[in-house]
């Protein structure tokens, strides 16, 4: 019976250890805004007549045509030119980016700031987390 409830300490200091670490690396993030599904819907509904802001797609071209945010620009994270694409945008826009959960576009927005974009916001939980609000996907090209 100690024994168990040894191991059952223990399993739950990593999960808090874990939770913790990744709040902590959240907070920490002062390269670009993270806004959950809701709030990006709003953002972009508010902003869908203005020039100034991009929808940034950066998954795979056929994860894309699987369905994306309309009006979206798709760039592949994974592509090897990916910083060359990146670098032929207007540096001065807003960027709202996304993949399938977070971690493309952590890091694409993490190389957009290094190249010196100033307005980087990305959406928490990608487009699994859109598509699991209900909110409008397009299909195709």
């Amino acid at each position: 019976m100690k024994k168990q409830i040894y191991v059952l300490f223990a399993i739950m200091s990593l999960v808090s250890l874990f939770i913790l670490n990744k709040n902590v690396l959240s907070e920490q993030n002062n390269d670009f805004e993270i806004i959950s599904v809701s709030d990006a819907s709003n953002l972009i509904d508010k902003n869908k007549d203005i020039q100034d802001m991009v929808i940034l797609d950066v998954r795979t071209d056929e994860e894309y045509k699987s369905g994306h945010i309309a009006n979206s620009v798709n760039i592949d994270y994974k592509s090897s030119d990916f910083k060359e694409q990146i670098e032929k945008l207007d540096k001065n826009k807003s960027y709202i980016t996304y993949c399938r959960s977070g971690r493309r576009s952590t890091g694409a927005s993490q190389t957009m700031k290094k190249l010196g974009f100033q307005k980087i916001i990305m959406i928490q939980g990608g487009m699994t987390a859109w598509s699991e609000a209900g909110l409008p996907v397009s299909r195709g090209d």
